[in-house]
């Protein structure tokens, strides 16, 4: 079976051409559902505010009822009805091929070349208008269901991350073109494969220079042609002869790992919160580190499962009693 280079919106997914069907399809009447759609700021709320790689605060969206559920039911009944492409990995709740930052990783994996490219900005960038474009053209919705769909799932003309739908949009911003450089790269033997608006792409041969500078051209014609740009200071080009890294895991090896100072910074952690609940492993502070570390390991443990089956015998024994 040829592997899917592009999305494919099944026969399964009817194309909705009017509020009515749109408001039986979401269980929701046609009146609520315009009165939601034209007032979506009043059901927003702020997020978690999570942390980028260079520490700078990042932070996300969430919202209220019924919005929320509204989401949830675009989500299930549209946006998980279509197939995605195997290189894209992020966002995607995909039992049958899950995706994550470890399988991004696995496919660049012991390869001799590493070309790593950021978008920049990436959810400001995705605005309501290529998000339109989205149900418009990627699903065929007429018009009015596309238009009532973008106010729905944007705020403020942007796409806001954290949203149960974001994830899901923001994988198929590029859904007309990056199928064609896929194949185009697919074709010089080389890999590529997308963790939102982390793009990877790697060789198991050397590369010249003019071939790297057009695969690079390739990709940042796709972004440019798009209305995105690439975040310059994150692209790289590397060798084994370097730390080769995919979405922070190390790809020198024929499987990805955790490099080692950050797998060593857990391993502190623990030791000083060993040290901490001598005192006491009741207090909130305890068992806000606590969880971290927790979570730190669940993670270790998935790449390295010796050490981090230790690191969570460590943590166990120092675990907080339940009924604090």
């Amino acid at each position: 079976m040829t592997p899917l280079r592009s999305v494919d919106v099944t026969a399964h997914l009817p194309k909705y051409g009017t509020l009515r069907s749109l408001a039986s399809l979401l269980s929701i009447p046609e009146a609520q559902l315009l009165q939601i759609a034209n007032s979506v700021d009043s059901y927003h709320r702020p997020g978690k505010t999570l942390k980028k790689k260079n520490g700078d605060p990042r932070p996300t969206h969430d919202a209220e009822e019924p919005l929320k559920t509204i989401h949830e039911r675009i989500k299930n009944r549209i946006l998980k009805k279509i197939s995605y492409p195997y290189y894209m990995l992020g966002g995607i709740a995909d039992p049958v091929n899950p995706r994550s930052c470890h399988a991004h990783a696995k496919i660049h994996s012991g390869k001799k070349v590493l070309i790593t490219e950021d978008i920049k900005d990436f959810f400001p960038r995705t605005t309501k208008d290529v998000v339109y474009k989205v149900w418009l053209r990627c699903f065929s919705f007429s018009p009015e269901v596309a238009g009532i769909l973008t106010r729905l799932t944007t705020y403020q003309d942007e796409l806001p991350q954290g949203w149960k739908t974001s994830g899901y949009l923001a994988n198929l911003v590029f859904w007309e073109r990056e199928p064609q450089l896929v194949s185009q790269l697919e074709k010089q033997g080389l890999a590529y494969s997308r963790f939102m608006d982390d793009i990877s792409i790697s060789s198991r041969r050397s590369l010249v220079n003019g071939e790297k500078r057009a695969i690079i051209s390739s990709v940042y014609a796709m972004l440019f042609g798009e209305g995105f740009a690439p975040k310059r200071s994150k692209h790289s080009i590397v060798t084994p002869a370097e730390p080769m890294h995919v979405t922070s895991l190390n790809v020198n090896g024929r499987k990805p790992t955790i490099p080692k100072q950050q797998r060593h910074a857990v391993r502190a952690g623990i030791f000083k919160l060993e040290k901490q609940a001598l005192e006491d492993n009741t207090t909130d502070d305890f068992c806000k580190k606590w969880k971290s570390l927790s979570g730190k390991v669940g993670r270790i443990t998935t790449l390295h499962p010796k050490e981090g089956a230790k690191l969570r015998r460590r943590l166990n024994l120092i675990k907080p009693p339940l009924n604090r």
